[in-house]
This record gives C-alpha cells, structure tokens and sequence, in this order.
C-alpha cells in the first residue's frame, strides 16, 4: 500500500512561513487571474507572463510560477461567473520535481522564503519501506485545522 499523504511537523517558524507562503501565492494568483481576464487572457505565454508579474510583486521565488500557472489557467477555464477565485489559504499542488525527500520523515520544499526542509510524519505501517513517501509525485500543501499536510494530488478522496 502506498502512502497518499504525509502530515508535515513544522517547528514555529516554519509554520508561518508556510502560511504566509500560502497566503502570497493565493494573492498573486488571485490578481493575476483578475489582470487575466481584464485582458482576455487564459492561457499560454501571455498568461505566463501575468503570472511571472505577479509573483515578482508578491516577492515570491520563480519555482512557484509553474504551480500558480497551472491553478490561474485552471480557474480561467471554468464557465464565465463559475471562475474559481482562491481563498486565503488554498492548497498549492507543487510539481514532484520541485519536492525533495532527503529521507522518509524529511521533505526539502519551496516557500516564500526559500527552500525549507520540514519534517514530516508517516503513519507506521503505512509506508511499507525506505522509499520516500510521495517520492516522484505531485503533491498539494494542504492547511486545515491547525495543521499542514502533503497530500498526492492525485487523490481523489482529498
């Protein structure tokens, strides 16, 4: 049985670093999708350059203009008036190459401040080896109830 999703253990400032790195990318996404369809824009190099812009506002690291891309074309591509906006602290999908596992309980990330490595905790039993969990797949940064997890992306019951 593979492990669809890890619970990550930040210490306290790691923790606002993930939140405020969740915030800023909501935001950019949020004002390049408002500046998207200004302009009429919904995807292609055009849109990627929205997207660029707004992250370098918002001060956030080029390795997030992939995943703010793929959200921003998403959210154009729904029905005019069903155009999804991003809340607060909507989950992020990263790429799997932008995660590193340098172990099974560490994870190497990108946030608004730089890279992190962030411990994470795998259920016992749950993993079933010494392969990183989630090694080699996309993966969303999900923050609710108090508490940051990476889940597959692919799952669909999350």
């Amino acid at each position: 049985m593979s492990v669809r999703s890890v619970r990550l253990i930040p210490d306290a400032s790691q923790q606002e670093v993930l939140l405020s790195t969740l915030q800023r990318v909501n935001r950019a996404s949020n004002e390049a999708r408002t500046k998207a369809l200004e302009q009429g824009v919904t995807s292609g190099t055009g849109l990627r350059e929205i997207v660029r812009e707004a992250l370098e506002r918002f001060k956030l690291p080029a390795g997030f203009s992939t995943p703010a891309f793929r959200r921003v074309e998403a959210s154009l591509s729904g029905p005019t008036g069903r155009r999804q906006r991003f809340s607060e602290y909507q989950s992020l999908v990263f790429p799997a190459s932008s995660l590193r596992w340098p172990s099974s309980d560490r994870v190497v990330m990108p946030t608004a401040a730089g890279r992190r490595t962030v411990r994470a905790y795998v259920e016992p039993g749950g993993h079933g080896g010494l392969r990183p969990p989630l090694e080699g797949l996309d993966a969303a940064l999900v923050y609710r109830n108090g508490e940051f997890d990476l889940v597959a992306a692919d799952d669909p019951d999350e």
